[in-house]
């Protein structure tokens, strides 16, 4: 059976006070992928974000993004009254991630306060999530305690988590403790809600995994033994990608390595724990960075470029077959964009996994042969883009003369035509068992009013917010109408 979605992160649904959250717009959405004939709602990485507030670096790879959380939910709870909810935010379109650090936590706090009205939920939830729970409740007081600095920066007791000095802690700020741990309850409880009621509508949640974790976050100081670390815990190389075509010096993304080696030594077993709680939450996941598994790039730990890194051997497929004994009926799909060799191809091929297709990664060089009118493998995902790229409007517009007509004989796009609306029809009508396309690119918006992403900038990402307006009968129609048409025409 062939399936249909849309990207579309949490962050950016509607709401009135600040930033998509798991309350009735979410609800809307699920509603709205129903009527489109869609059975599949991806998003973006959920955990709870730092500085530079993006998902994919997150300080848990098990926490969830308090933000999230919905407040007029918590009215309903009786967590919450009327009168502690914010002010409507003027300005629906954005997100101020710098108002919503200062301000979001003294509405939940309230929320905390009122914490005996669900006291045998959340006491079963603790006993339950208690392995990650614990360590990552207490990391987020230590780093409040030192005034959201890295955990390298921290006092050495706490860096290092001497006995001594974290029992006193553990005393000392339990309550501070619990509370962070009741922002969890919160979250999963709305989450559990809203994901049942997606299945129950035939919709399907693809979650987001990052393969690397944050240096600042709790999975590296919790387990330093899990990563490539000296014994000041100072990183001895860092993650990131070679000099390329787009970039002369490489890419240098700061984030440490892990230990495979020592990993192997308990069968994998906190990767086994991280995908078994992410199966919790989504019934699909897409790990990002899937080649990284095949092979990583490793620079030296403080250099400024990744000029000097070299390719080193991933743990390849005994970790996946781990995965695989822990989680026999999970869907994982497999990022494999960038630059592949044969041991990615041979990975993907033994775990059976699908991978993605980017119509604006498939031109190939425009000349003598276009990779777009070939056969794609049937068991993978075609995207007319993702997070990282350009909206499809955008990327058309600024095609020169001579792609442009490539594009518009292989998309039948003619002059009275909207372009993104034809190229999306092309991605649909590939013969890949899922199409999902950002909802951005159906709406037809440009780069420079709805892009989630530009790699390699530092400002203005993560901040598209979807508005109510767009989300219209006629746009539920169309889609509809193309899914059900793509659908009869590969089955033909």
């Amino acid at each position: 059976m062939r399936r249909a979605g849309v990207l579309l992160h949490i962050s950016s649904l509607p709401n009135k006070y600040g930033i998509g959250t798991l309350g009735r717009e979410a609800y809307d959405f699920v509603d709205f992928l129903k009527r489109s004939g869609q059975s599949i709602w991806q998003i973006l990485p959920i955990g709870p974000t730092s500085y530079g507030d993006s998902p994919y670096q997150a300080l848990s790879a098990f926490g969830l993004n308090p933000y999230f959380i919905d407040f007029e939910e918590l009215v309903k709870d009786k967590l919450l009254s009327i009168n502690d909810l914010p002010p409507v935010e003027e300005k629906q379109n954005t997100i101020d991630y710098g108002k919503l650090f200062v301000t979001r936590y003294n509405i939940l706090h309230k929320a905390y306060l009122n914490k005996h009205l669900v006291k045998d939920k959340f006491e079963k939830f603790q006993k339950e999530e208690q392995e990650w729970l614990i360590p990552y409740s207490e990391y987020m007081v230590l780093k409040q305690e030192h005034e959201n600095k890295p955990w390298n920066l921290w006092y050495d007791d706490f860096k290092f988590k001497v006995d001594h000095a974290m029992a006193w802690f553990r005393n000392e700020y339990k309550d501070k403790i619990e509370e962070w741990q009741f922002y969890q309850f919160l979250f999963f409880t709305q989450w559990k809600k809203l994901k049942r009621y997606a299945n129950k509508n035939g919709i399907k949640i693809m979650g987001d995994m990052p393969i690397y974790c944050a240096f600042d976050s709790c999975d590296v100081w919790n387990e330093p033994t899990n990563f490539q670390l000296d014994s000041s815990l100072n990183p001895i190389a860092v993650a990131g990608c070679p000099p390329d075509a787009f970039s002369e010096t490489g890419q240098l993304w700061g984030n440490p390595l892990y230990d495979y080696e020592k990993m192997a030594l308990d069968n994998y077993s906190w990767w086994v724990k991280r995908v078994k709680h992410s199966f919790k939450l989504f019934d699909i996941i897409r790990i990002d960075h899937f080649r990284g598994f095949a092979g990583y790039y490793s620079s030296p730990y403080g250099n400024t470029t990744a000029v000097n890194g070299t390719w080193k051997e991933g743990p390849g497929y005994n970790l996946f077959k781990e995965i695989k004994k822990a989680c026999p009926k999970g869907e994982i799909v497999a990022e494999n964009l960038g630059l592949l060799t044969d041991d990615v191809f041979e990975l993907m091929d033994k775990c059976g996994y699908p991978g993605m297709n980017i119509f604006q990664f498939e031109l190939g060089d425009r000349k003598e042969n276009i990779p777009l009118k070939k056969k794609y493998d049937k068991n993978n995902i075609f995207y007319s883009g993702t997070h990282d790229n350009q909206l499809i409007s955008s990327f058309y517009n600024e095609l020169n003369s001579v792609d442009k007509k490539i594009v518009d004989e292989l998309c039948d796009i003619k002059f009275t035509d909207r372009p993104n609306l034809k190229i999306i029809e092309f991605c649909m009508n590939e013969t890949t068992d899922t199409c999902i396309i950002p909802i951005q690119d159906y709406i037809g918006l440009s780069d420079n009013e709805g892009r989630m992403n530009t790699p390699s900038t530092a400002t203005g990402n993560w901040c598209y917010r979807l508005e109510d307006k767009w989300m219209s009968q006629g746009l539920e129609e169309y889609i509809y109408d193309i899914t059900k048409k793509s659908n009869r025409l590969i089955e033909e």
